[in-house]
């Protein structure tokens, strides 16, 4: 006689398991022995529960796999459409991003992110093996949670996953949009049949959700949250922290055997406005440290000191936004407590040119100093507009000679103590710019060629975050503090590395740099659009002597190099 199947207790953690053998017959389809899903719960009735879904959705998976079905394209487009509703719950709920845009040296919306679909694009023309190095996880995702089984390499995977890329390549711009608070874009043509029925499962499913005989509490919510989110590996070592941290002040804030059912939206409204009056840098204050949400707030009006910025408290709430989704989809609350819930956005601090004078502050203090980086980053970037990641990964080979013009290369060619391709922000950003006069008369090719091969700063080592700007940029950030140029967050202005890029923008304005030329030296696009035929003829070695006439014509009088 058969023994029932039953969930599989972890005897270290607790956690019952989903844990079934694969048929030998059906196993080499399935591609494994064994399959194993974790229930999420210590509660063995809880645990029964849960596995009566997942175990019927087993057998339904076995039985496929012994009679085999073919997807109809409406069953392609309802996966793929299913997947996008989704995926793009994740973007605007839980400000998951990272999946979707790029990070690039500078800040602010048009020097720092970029949508990801350049990249799916050439996936896509480039056929079904290079859409698969982009798009598996997700294939993978989509047909696991709707119990289908498609083998890799078959037409239904090639279809579905070249879908899955199309899709891939709205959620980018999407994503894009969200990032920067932008919510004027819809996909509602993407997510119209998402609950239509497959042709596999028959007629559509309604699922009933049970009554709950009791609840489970805020803590103990907080605590699945955290551990799926981890298991999972949605976040790093710090991004835990930041969310473990958010969730303890509301716990302090609600109590730890709060019913998440009965928490009102004006709580967590006023949770977030507590939030803001938290004191600035609060965690690494050693007297602040270990203090209640409230003792916070009040020690930070008592002595008036400065408060978190929105732009912080908006990136802690989302944390708070996505533990309830989660906690609605699992059926812990009867619904999302916190949706559409949002923070109101802060005036956003702009960026502004260098005057003379403060230009003149930060050459003076480099004259003579220990890093070369320090030295030729500021002049570099005051006289090309170039970004500081683009200049502190230029090689020796990378300051060139073209046509008799001496030339920055920025290319992306392999970085050798990445092991990887040099990083730009986009296609414009590969470009060939003239070393201006002043750079050559300060000594800067004498400075190139007394160097041995490999990068121009080997003094500046990649920082955690794969950059080198992010180690550069804290000491220059530093040096503006020093120098007392760093502006006070009441004037509402940015001052940093980047600001060099403004000023070399406004320095091409003010003498007369055509704007053709100005945007091939700063890699800028046309924000306008450029049609087919623009781009025909748009060599930089067809305009060398051109940009070099231009970007020589900025007049840096009274701005003292050496």
């Amino acid at each position: 006689m058969s023994t029932m199947a039953t969930p599989w207790k972890h005897p270290d953690s607790g956690i019952y398991y989903h844990r079934i053998e694969v048929p030998s017959d059906i196993r080499d389809l399935i591609g494994k022995r064994w399959i194993k899903t974790s229930l999420k719960t210590r509660s063995f009735s809880e645990a029964k529960r849960l596995f009566a879904l997942q175990y019927a959705e087993t057998q339904a998976l076995f039985a496929q796999a012994r009679n085999r079905i073919n997807l109809t394209p409406k069953d392609i487009e309802i996966l793929s459409q299913r997947w996008f509703e989704q995926a793009l719950s994740e973007i605007e709920n839980e400000g998951v991003t990272d999946r979707y845009i790029v990070k690039y040296e500078g800040e602010g919306r048009d020097d720092g992110y970029q949508s990801i679909n350049m990249f799916v694009s050439d996936a896509l023309e480039r056929g079904y093996a290079q859409q698969l190095k982009w798009v598996r996880g997700f294939v993978n995702d989509v047909l696991a949670e709707n119990n289908l089984l498609l083998i890799e390499g078959s037409d239904d995977h090639k279809k579905l996953t070249a879908k899955l890329c199309w899709r891939y390549l709205e959620l980018s711009k999407v994503a894009l949009d969200r990032h920067f608070d932008d919510w004027s874009s819809t996909s509602d043509k993407y997510t119209s049949r998402a609950g239509e029925a497959l042709s596999t499962e028959g007629t559509q499913k309604t699922y009933a959700k049970p009554r709950k005989l009791d609840y489970k509490p805020l803590s103990e919510v907080v605590s699945a949250f955290v551990s799926y989110k981890v298991q999972r590996g949605d976040w790093d070592d710090k991004t835990q922290a930041d969310a473990e941290g958010v969730c303890a002040q509301l716990i302090d804030y609600l109590g730890a055997n709060t019913d998440p059912s009965s928490i009102t939206r004006e709580q967590l409204r006023d949770f977030s406005v507590l939030l803001s009056q938290l004191p600035t840098n609060y965690s690494r204050i050693p007297r602040l440290k270990n203090l209640s949400l409230q003792q916070l707030v009040e020690i930070s009006a008592d002595e008036e000191l400065k408060t978190v910025a929105t732009g912080t408290v908006r990136k802690k709430f989302v944390f708070i936004k996505s533990l309830f989704k989660h906690a609605e989809q699992e059926e812990w609350t009867d619904k999302d407590r916190a949706a559409g819930i949002s923070i109101p956005k802060g005036a956003a601090k702009k960026r502004k040119p260098y005057n003379p004078k403060e230009l003149q502050s930060i050459f003076e203090s480099t004259i003579g100093a220990m890093r070369k980086s320090d030295y030729w980053l500021p002049r570099i970037g005051l006289t090309t507009g170039m970004r500081s990641n683009e200049i502190l990964q230029l090689t020796k080979d990378d300051v060139r000679q073209f046509e008799g013009v001496w030339c920055f290369d920025i290319n992306k060619d392999v970085d050798t103590e990445r092991g990887q391709a040099k990083k730009t922000k986009n296609d414009n950003s590969q470009r060939l710019i003239p070393v201006p006069e002043v750079l050559i008369e300060a000594g800067f090719i004498d400075y190139v060629q007394a160097l041995d091969d490999g990068r121009l700063f080997p003094c500046v080592h990649l920082g955690t975050d794969h950059t080198y700007s992010s180690v550069y940029s804290k000491r220059f950030n530093a040096l503006l503090d020093k120098l007392g140029l760093k502006p006070d967050d009441s004037e509402g202005i940015m001052r940093d590395f980047h600001s060099f890029r403004h000023t070399f923008r406004a320095n091409c304005r003010a003498f007369g740099v055509l704007d053709e030329t100005v945007d091939l030296l700063g890699g800028w696009r046309d924000q306008d659009g450029r049609t087919a035929g623009d781009s025909y003829g748009l060599h930089y070695e067809a305009f060398i002597h051109e940009l070099k006439a231009g970007i020589n014509k900025i007049d840096y009088t009274g701005v003292k190099f050496q």
